[in-house]
């Protein structure tokens, strides 16, 4: 038998009997099983609703508390134990309440509204938050509203830290183009001045000239270093005196900072060399002033020096390294600012007066040179940077008698193509001053026609790279089809990465504008083979 209250068998009226109860009691283990079933969904529901740090809470049509979370409750705690049962006006106040009621409003008229709003942590002070309230229905009327208090200060730091990002972007590709068309320029300056030089000899005028060349090469480190904070950019590296760079630099710093700051520049006796991208390290040495300076609102001394160091047990290998300390007197900084000062984006100025770039860029070359950059500051006494950069036994190998060596006449033809008439006019114009004979073509088209003619003449193309109609690296591909063998020398204003990313200065040399003579005249010596 299926029931075991019956002991003997049932029939009649008694199994109509055994039946309803049989289906009775099928009838009350599913409805224990669905009680059972809603009250687990219930303890579910109610650990998310405790457990979030999101803050929830519900209140009826007077505006009076029904349930609230356990965040919601301990950030209340310290005024009202107990908000059930308490009117919205009473616990968050009147004049916060007049504020979102027409919002409360709208939410009691049907409608989910969200907007963003901020509130005071206990622990984690201002922050942004999102609030949201959402119609809970009653038949056709809504009798109770739901409210829920999410904080999004993360994610609006995120769209900050994007939108800051996207700006870089721009600016990189902003930085490109300016960069293309002003090395064009700086070529042509530094092209004449080395004319002058060598027409004038001694003169006061060659002298001059050399200033000029100074300026330029000076010019050119700055938009390597315009480029390499707004984009990735290739490091050029090479042998850098570290007391003649800050010495150097001295000038533009002093322009840089205001009047009521005095800049003090020591500089170590002994020689302090480095393998580093000079642009990049003065580009840090810029930042660093400019952060020293912003500390300093009322005046101050700026104190830059050279030494040396001797490391052991530091984040570096140890041994003996150079050494170059940032120091200011002015306002020093917080523990909390220092635990975050080399994070990308993070700022303590007002909006608008940074973009939290400056120092992590620094560390981050300094990190690329395998040196060290620390920091030490306390409020009210000022901040101290201490740049650890590896020595180098090498020096510079700039000598006056190398560059001479490297103007030095030349000789043999080549097929100079460039859009830009003064480029191409001064270009042809020191090149034949150095012996070399010169054909010039103002684009892809026209070079190409002209080495058709002149195929056997021709022993070097040098070219620009970006061109309208063909490009330099579809100039090579067309001429390289008739002259395999043939050297081919790319200029460009834009950075050698860029180029590598576009593809287009693959199969030669590459020489990026401003070209200096020398590097010029040596490309072309070793492109023939001298």
């Amino acid at each position: 038998m299926e029931y075991g209250m019956f002991t003997h068998p049932v029939q009649g009226e008694h199994r109509t009997l055994y039946q309803e109860l049989v289906l009775v009691n099928r009838t009350l283990e599913q409805k224990v099983q669905e009680l059972n079933r809603a009250q687990q969904r219930l303890m579910e529901y109610r650990k998310v609703f405790e457990c979030t740090g999101d803050f929830i809470y519900v209140f009826d049509r007077d505006y009076r508390y029904l349930m609230a979370n356990e965040a919601y409750r301990d950030s209340r705690k310290s005024l009202f134990p107990d908000l059930i049962g308490r009117t919205l006006p009473e616990v968050i106040g009147a004049e916060t309440f007049a504020r979102i009621k027409p919002q409360v409003d709208a939410c009691f008229a049907g409608s989910e509204v969200s907007y963003e709003d901020s509130y005071h942590y206990l622990d984690k002070g201002k922050r942004d938050v999102l609030v949201t309230f959402s119609p809970v229905f009653d038949g056709d009327r809504v009798e109770r509203v739901a409210c829920l208090i999410k904080d999004v200060s993360e994610r609006k730091l995120l769209e900050e830290q994007l939108r800051q990002s996207q700006k870089m972007e721009a600016i990189g590709t902003l930085a490109g183009g300016i960069a293309h068309d002003f090395n064009n320029i700086l070529t042509v300056i530094a092209g004449y001045a080395s004319l002058i030089q060598i027409n004038g000899e001694e003169s006061e005028a060659a002298g001059m000239a050399g200033e000029i060349l100074l300026s330029v090469e000076r010019a050119a480190e700055m938009t390597r270093s315009l480029l390499a904070f707004s984009r990735k950019q290739e490091v050029h590296l090479e042998t850098v005196d570290l007391n003649r760079l800050v010495a150097e630099l001295q000038k533009s710093l002093s322009r840089l900072i205001s009047e009521d700051i005095e800049l003090v520049v020591r500089i170590a006796g002994e020689e302090l060399c480095c393998i580093a991208d000079r642009g990049q390290l003065e580009q840090v040495l810029i930042n660093l002033a400019v952060n020293a300076r912003d500390a300093m609102p009322g005046g101050g001394i700026l104190d830059i020096r050279t030494d040396t160091a001797e490391l052991e047990g530091e984040d570096l290998p140890d041994g003996r390294y150079a050494l170059i300390t940032v120091s200011d007197n002015g306002t020093g900084m917080a523990k909390e600012v220092q635990e975050r000062v080399f994070e990308p984006f993070f700022t303590t100025k007002e909006v608008g007066k940074g973009t939290g770039l400056g120092l992590s860029s620094c560390y981050g070359i300094i990190k690329k040179h395998n040196g060290a950059l620390c920091m030490q500051s306390e409020p009210g006494a000022g901040t101290s940077f201490r740049i650890y950069l590896p020595l180098s036994g090498e020096r510079p190998c700039r000598q006056r008698e190398e560059c001479e060596e490297r103007l030095s006449a030349g000789s043999g033809t080549l097929l100079l193509v460039e859009d830009e008439e003064t480029v191409r006019d001064m270009t042809r114009l020191l090149l034949e001053r150095h012996g070399y004979r010169v054909m010039t073509a103002r684009n892809g088209h026209e070079a190409l026609e002209l080495y058709r003619q002149n195929r056997e003449r021709v022993q070097v193309l040098l070219s620009d790279v970006i061109m309208p109609r063909m490009n330099g690296r579809e100039l090579c591909e067309q001429v390289r089809q008739l002259a395999p063998g043939l050297p081919v020398i790319f200029m460009s204003g834009y950075p050698a990465d860029v180029m590598s990313e576009k593809g287009l200065c693959g199969g030669g040399a590459y020489l990026q504008k401003p070209v200096k003579p020398e590097d010029l005249l040596g490309a072309l010596r070793r492109a023939l083979g001298g």
